[in-house]
């Protein structure tokens, strides 16, 4: 069924008369909602969707492969579980909480169901919140979710191979050539 059946459906219920909300209660229950590919072993399937969504906003696929293409958010929830302290784990989920808070507060919507515009908005406000010290010395949910992706991302096959330029054995040492003379890319070594 599409939406615009299910809206006449849905109208000859109610006598003709749909209210807004109605309309977009309709609206809403025809988005497929975002599914993991993979099993979480720290977070719960909610939070590793927002963590899935954040790493993507972070690293989007363009002409190579995204975060969520080669298994950033597995790994970011690997580090939770196997590397992380209690306390960073805890901090780190309050975080993701504090992210579906702002969402719900701003947009009325979890924030994987967000478009990508405010996705951006809501992040680029904890960039800014991240960017000031905390009073209890603690590292703000947003760096740290920056430093797991990219971390992720660049030790990822694909990161080192076709983002990074990667030589197994390197040749003799160049201290002062320009990027570009380098092949216009970092290198992972």
């Amino acid at each position: 069924m599409n939406r615009r059946e299910a809206i006449k459906r849905a109208s000859y219920m109610m006598g003709g008369a749909l209210s807004a909300p109605a309309i977009l209660g309709v609206m809403k229950g025809c988005t497929p909602k975002k599914e993991l590919n993979w099993q979480p072993g720290f977070l719960s399937e909610d939070q590793a969707t927002v963590v899935s969504e954040v790493a993507e906003r972070i690293i989007p696929a363009t002409n190579t492969p995204g975060a969520k293409d080669v298994g950033v958010p597995e790994f970011i929830d690997l580090m939770m579980k196997d590397i992380y302290s209690e306390e960073e784990q805890q901090q780190f989920v309050a975080g993701i909480t504090e992210l579906e808070e702002m969402s719900q507060s701003e947009y009325s919507d979890g924030f994987a169901d967000l478009e990508p515009e405010q996705m951006d908005a809501l992040l680029t406000k904890l960039e800014a919140a991240a960017q000031e010290p905390q009073e209890d010395g603690t590292k703000p949910f947003f760096r740290t979710m920056k430093e797991l992706t990219l971390l992720g991302f660049c030790t990822s096959e694909v990161g080192a191979t076709e983002v990074l330029q990667h030589v197994p054995v390197p040749g003799r040492y160049e201290g002062c050539i320009s990027v570009e003379e380098a092949g216009g890319r970092a290198w992972a070594v």
